[in-house]
């Protein structure tokens, strides 16, 4: 019985490795981004739960990496209290399809302009 449980959990991990590490997808360039404007786009305005998580968390990524300091120094953000992910969702659906020529570019540069905008100190 060990040894089956020890066959299936040695497979199982052997197998996640191989696709991590075999997958195209998951590996990316220095000039290589995962998500476009209009990617992060259609995940925002998805009526479905999944959907809508991956767009707020990349959102609320973003604005944790500018306070962080990690792109504090591309640009300066002062959001007000009581702003939540929704908000961010929001402002992000907003500006994206007042600028659809952006749509090609990575999607955190256009997030960060859209808050730059809005939420400049």
């Amino acid at each position: 019985m060990i040894k089956k449980l020890f066959k299936c959990v040695s497979t199982a991990a052997f197998t996640t490795i191989f696709i991590l590490n075999g997958n195209p997808s998951v590996i990316a360039d220095e000039n290589t981004y995962y998500l476009s404007s209009k990617s992060l786009l259609t995940y925002c305005q998805s009526n479905l739960p999944l959907e809508n998580g991956i767009c707020q968390g990349y959102l609320v990524g973003i604005v944790d990496s500018i306070y962080s300091g990690h792109q504090s120094e591309f640009v300066s953000i002062c959001i007000p209290k009581g702003i939540n992910s929704s908000d961010l969702k929001s402002l992000f659906i907003t500006y994206a399809t007042e600028y659809p020529e952006f749509f090609e570019r990575p999607a955190d540069g256009l997030f960060t302009d859209a808050l730059a905008f809005k939420y400049s100190c």
